[in-house]
């Protein structure tokens, strides 16, 4: 089964199952894993018994990570990299019969995000309040966004060069991709900040005009930004794949719907897989030259509030 609830919109039900295909047919529900080996499009009265998929989730201790964090920093330094993002798991006993409430306690305390629960055989069970946009389209108009570093949304410090490094990282990384794909017309607007829950970002908008390019094409080019892999990509992923115990699944993936005339795409952020009685909370990190491990401990602990504040009212 499937809910799910774009921004301004009311949420919708469907009963059916998650499909592994090579490649997204346009006109459904759609998500990827993060590196792109596992894709998923949701069939509708697909009630065939599948063999249920156990997943091997890995919590990341605080010492572990802040090992981890060190070495990424070594190495973002003596490789030139310009950032890196760095994931932990975050893990707690949690009831499965209380799945759904949390699901409606996300959709009415994050109106702009766009917010989904699912259970499936293979995909797993999986719940998300997600606010950043990877790739929307309406008609022959696009839309994408430039959404990093992070703040306590009561911090009232000014951004630091390192967040605004980061962020501007991310927007010349959609900027360069989306030109080299063709798109027309494409306008920026930012940065400027912008709350998410219980935390705020840098963003940047932008517009453009789609011409002959897919969706698919367009989503293709831009995951995995570098908002959760890292610049230059193909490097930071190595280093990600090197470095994190656990794997990322469909955190960081992407994940929404396309059709024929419209889109609505969005990373799979601020997200976790229920299991055997326990939820893993995904948590990641953007690390540069001049990151402090122990700072990014705590941004990660910020963002798991997105979802543990609100298991604390159930």
């Amino acid at each position: 089964m499937l809910y799910y609830r774009f921004p301004g919109k009311t949420i919708v039900h469907k009963k059916g199952a998650f499909i592994p295909v090579e490649q997204f047919e346009e006109g459904g529900f759609i998500i990827s894993s993060f590196d792109k080996k596992k894709r998923f499009q949701f069939v509708e009265n697909q009630y065939k018994k599948l063999e249920k998929r156990e997943f091997n989730i890995v919590t990341t201790s605080k010492a572990h990570y802040l090992e981890q964090g060190s070495k990424l920093v070594n190495a973002i330094r003596a490789l030139g990299l310009q950032k890196t993002v760095l994931s932990r798991i975050h893990s707690q006993n949690f009831d499965s019969e209380k799945s759904f409430a949390l699901f409606e306690l996300l959709e009415k305390t994050y109106p702009n995000a766009f917010v989904y629960y699912f259970e499936d055989d293979l995909a797993g069970n999986w719940i998300g309040a997600s606010p950043e946009i990877l790739f929307q389209k309406q008609g022959d108009s696009g839309f994408t966004i430039a959404l990093a570093a992070t703040k306590k949304v009561n911090e009232v410090a000014n951004w630091n060069s390192k967040e605004v490094a980061e962020q501007a990282f991310v927007t010349d990384f959609i900027q360069e991709k989306l030109t080299e794909i063709g798109v027309l017309d494409l306008e920026l607007n930012g940065p400027y900040e912008h709350q998410a829950g219980p935390v705020k970002h840098l963003k940047t908008d932008f517009s453009f005009s789609i011409g002959k390019i897919t969706p698919l094409e367009i989503l293709d080019a831009l995951h995995p930004t570098p908002a959760v892999s890292g610049l230059p990509q193909n490097l930071s992923i190595d280093l990600i794949e090197s470095l994190e115990i656990h794997n990322r699944e469909l955190y960081a993936g992407f994940i929404g719907l396309v059709d024929e005339n419209q889109a609505s795409v969005y990373v799979n952020l601020r997200c976790a897989q229920i299991q055997n009685g326990k939820i893993h909370l995904y948590l990641g990190g953007g690390y540069t030259k001049d990151s402090d491990p122990e700072l990014e401990w705590i941004e990660t602990e910020n963002k798991s509030k997105t979802i543990l504040d609100l298991i604390q009212k159930l």
